[in-house]
C-alpha cells in the first residue's frame, strides 16, 4: 500500500504516468518510442515516463503489486501471475507470436529434443524450466539427465561463454545475436511446434495494467489516450519503417549498429497491426497453462484481458469520392434483407 501510495503521489506531483519496458529499450519498442518523440501522447494530454529493466522476471511483481500502473509483459506470464495472487489486465497487443525455442549453435546442435541430454539448458524465468522439464516428460527424458540453468534474457553470452549449451530465445532476436557474435548460424527448435500448440502466442507481447490503478478515476481515459498514441505510432511504423527505426535510435543511440537493425527488421512482421488482444491465442495460452499446472483449470483466461480500450482507427488523410465510400448502398441494402 505504501509504494501504491507513493507512485499516486509521484504521478500528483509530476504529472507523469509511468510505463516499464519488459527489457531494456529494444527494436521490440519502436511504436511507443515513435509515439513519445513524435509528440502523440502529448496530443491525447498525458505525459508517459518509458523506464527500462535490467530483469524481466521483476516486471510481473512490480506491475502486479502496483508500484507502476502499466507496461509490457508476455501472455503466458499475466496468466502465470493471476496465478501468484497478483492483479494485471492485458489491454493490447504489441508483438504478435514471436517463434520463441531452444537456439543453439550449428557447431553444437540440438537438432531433436532427445539431444538435451548431457546438455545444460538456459531459460529466462522459473516458467522457461517448467517447459523445458514438461517437454522432457513428453518425450519420457529423465530429468537428471540434462541440467536447466538460469540465465535470464542473455541466453546469447551464456551459450558464447560456455554456461549453457543451448537456451531459450527468440528467433528474431536472440537467435541473431548468436550467429553475429559467433560468427556462425544458429538452428532453433520452436516450443510451439515441440508442444503442438499451433501457435507461437505465448510469448505475444502484451500492454498490461494493475487491476486497482486500471480502475481508478481517471485511469482509464488514460489508457485510452495511451492506446491512440500508440497506434498512430505503430501504424507510422508500418508505413515507413525506416523513419521510424530513425526515430528509435534518436532516442536509443546505442541501438544504431547493424545487429540491431537486423533485429529490428526481423521483428517488423511480428508487431500487432490492430493492437487487438486475440480470443484464440488467449485460449490457447490458457489451455496450456493449465497443461503445465501454472493455473487452476476452472479459471477463465478470457478474464485477464479487455479490447475496451483498444481504438477503431486508421484515420484516412482523404474523404472518400462517394460520401461513405463505394460499399456503403451495398451494406445498407445487405442489412435491410
Amino acid at each position: 500500500m505504501a509504494a501504491k501510495a507513493a507512485n499516486a503521489m509521484a504521478r500528483r506531483t509530476t504529472g507523469k504516468t509511468p510505463f516499464l519496458l519488459n527489457w531494456y529499450a529494444n527494436p521490440y519498442h519502436t511504436p511507443i518510442f515513435v509515439a513519445k518523440e513524435k509528440g502523440y501522447f502529448q496530443d491525447e494530454g498525458i505525459d508517459i515516463a518509458v523506464l527500462e529493466t535490467t530483469n524481466p522476471s521483476d516486471v510481473t511483481e512490480i506491475i502486479g503489486a502496483g508500484n507502476v500502473p502499466m507496461g509490457l509483459k508476455a501472455m503466458i506470464h499475466i496468466l502465470a501471475a493471476k496465478h501468484q495472487g497478483l492483479e494485471m489486465t492485458s489491454f493490447g497487443t504489441l508483438l504478435d507470436e514471436p517463434p520463441t525455442g531452444l537456439i543453439y549453435k550449428d557447431s553444437n546442435p540440438i537438432k531433436t529434443f532427445d539431444d538435451i541430454k548431457g546438455r545444460r539448458i538456459g531459460y529466462i524465468g522459473h516458467f522457461g524450466k517448467v517447459m523445458v522439464e514438461d517437454l522432457a516428460k513428453q518425450a519420457g527424458i529423465p530429468l537428471d539427465s540434462f541440467e536447466c540453468v538460469r540465465v535470464g534474457m542473455n541466453v546469447t553470452d551464456a551459450i558464447q561463454r560456455g554456461v549453457v549449451d543451448a537456451g531459450i530465445g527468440f528467433t528474431n532476436f536472440q537467435r541473431l545475436e548468436l550467429e553475429e557474435l559467433s560468427g556462425e548460424k544458429a538452428g532453433m527448435l520452436r516450443i510451439d511446434e515441440l508442444n503442438g500448440l499451433g501457435c507461437c502466442c505465448f510469448c505475444s507481447i502484451q500492454y498490461v495494467a494493475n487491476n486497482e490503478w486500471l480502475a481508478a478515476e481517471g485511469s482509464q481515459k488514460t489508457v485510452e489516450g495511451f492506446m491512440r498514441a500508440v497506434r498512430r505510432g505503430t501504424d507510422d511504423m508500418i508505413e515507413d519503417p525506416e523513419v521510424a527505426w530513425e526515430t528509435m535510435t534518436l532516442a536509443n543511440p546505442r541501438l544504431r549498429t547493424d545487429l540491431y537493425t537486423k533485429i529490428y527488421q526481423r521483428t517488423l512482421p511480428y508487431f500487432s497491426r490492430d493492437l487487438l488482444n486475440v480470443q484464440r491465442d488467449w485460449n490457447k495460452v490458457g489451455m496450456f497453462c493449465k497443461h503445465l499446472g501454472i493455473m487452476e483449470e476452472d479459471f477463465d483466461q478470457h478474464s485477464v484481458y479487455t479490447n475496451e480500450y483498444v481504438p477503431d482507427m486508421g484515420t484516412p488523410n482523404v474523404e472518400p469520392v462517394t460520401v461513405g465510400g463505394i460499399l456503403r448502398p451495398q451494406v445498407a441494402k445487405a442489412a435491410s434483407c
